[in-house]
């Protein structure tokens, strides 16, 4: 008679093999080895699956299995001697365009480190005629602020600019900085009233840049955006602006409808965009009272508790004859209508 542990081996085939006994291990990668032959691309995919797709992920991506880079483009330039990059050389962010280049010499509001100018055929360096005058200004206010000119290629600015129209030039300059506002200011009754713009949540930087333009070539008091879920102040909106982000010096608050409501207890009349029956036509708009024009997001309008915060609403009557699909006007479009009725509807009070 034999005991149990002669009864298990004799049923274990590794065991009458001569083989060691399989391990916990060799179980879980047999059944591995099952889900890998099963799989049919839907489901949880096996670890051998996932482990293959991110390697060959690695591989397109330029890097080792153990996200060490393949190919280090800055090291292997410096390897060979080559300058570095406009990018690589950046102290600040770039601002780029004749404009806003520009405007931000004039205005002398960022802190100031290099200026880019395009060689070559087209560039800002050599370029006659349409142009020269506004470049002449560029290198002649960028000597005045000590700020150090660099040639470069079209090329190279391209690159920096990721390829965006800079016109020949580009600035390499300290962020803009947004002041916070908490209040609007107090108006004495003495002359025409203030009309400011709030921008309440507008996303796109080129409805933000385009808006801004508006603004400032219309002539409002002020501007107010919201500080979170807005489009960055950079490079893209100032060019989209025309250089008037440069010029026209822009607010933040951080709770929009607790803004405009405060501004509306202190005497400012909150003037709502919405096609809303209760809006008034802006062609029989008045202003008698320091005003806030408040714009919505593009998709979804204003929102609910910014559109309690106003106590007036205005909107601008569409063509009976425009096409059922066109039921608005972009936001940018719209904001330049409306500030153009209520600047030039200011009335002194009698």
């Amino acid at each position: 008679m034999t005991d149990g542990a002669d009864d298990d081996d004799d049923d274990d085939p590794d065991a009458a093999r001569g083989r060691p006994r399989a391990t916990h291990r060799d179980a879980r990668r047999r059944r591995e080895d099952a889900r890998e032959a099963r799989y049919d691309g839907h489901g949880e995919a096996p670890r051998a699956t996932r482990e293959r797709d991110g390697a060959e992920d690695a591989r397109r991506r330029g890097r080792t299995p153990l996200g060490e880079p393949r190919y280090d483009r800055a090291r292997d330039r410096r390897a060979r001697g080559a300058a570095p990059t406009i990018a690589e050389q950046l102290a600040g962010e770039i601002v780029y365009g004749t404009n806003p280049v520009l405007e931000a010499l004039r205005q002398n509001r960022r802190a100031l480190f290099a200026l880019y100018v395009q060689t070559g055929e087209g560039g800002a360096a050599t370029r006659d005629g349409k142009g020269g005058s506004a470049d002449s200004e560029i290198l002649r206010l960028a000597e005045a602020r000590n700020v150090t000119v660099r040639r470069a290629s079209k090329h190279d600015l391209n690159m920096a600019c990721d390829n965006k129209p800079h016109q020949g030039v580009a600035l390499d300059a300290e962020a803009l900085e947004i002041p916070q506002l908490e209040d609007l200011p107090t108006w004495d009754g003495r002359g025409e009233p203030p009309v400011w713009l709030a921008l309440d949540e507008i996303v796109d930087p080129q409805n933000l840049g385009a808006a801004l333009r508006s603004a400032h070539f219309l002539g409002v008091d002020g501007v107010v955006c919201c500080a979170k879920n807005s489009a960055p102040f950079n490079a893209t909106v100032s060019k989209a602006s025309a250089g008037a982000m440069e010029a026209q010096v822009v607010h933040q608050t951080g709770v929009m409808h607790r803004f405009l409501a405060k501004a509306r207890d202190e005497g400012w009349d909150v003037v709502g965009a919405a096609a809303d029956a209760r809006a008034e036509d802006v062609s029989d708009f008045s202003v008698r009272a320091p005003t806030i024009l408040v714009m919505g997001n593009e998709g979804s309008g204003l929102r609910t508790n910014v559109r309690r915060a106003c106590n007036r609403l205005v909107e601008i009557p569409r063509s009976p004859f425009a096409a059922s699909g066109v039921d608005s006007l972009n936001v940018s479009v719209a904001a330049g209508i409306l500030i153009h009725r209520l600047v030039a509807a200011r009335r002194r009070p009698s």
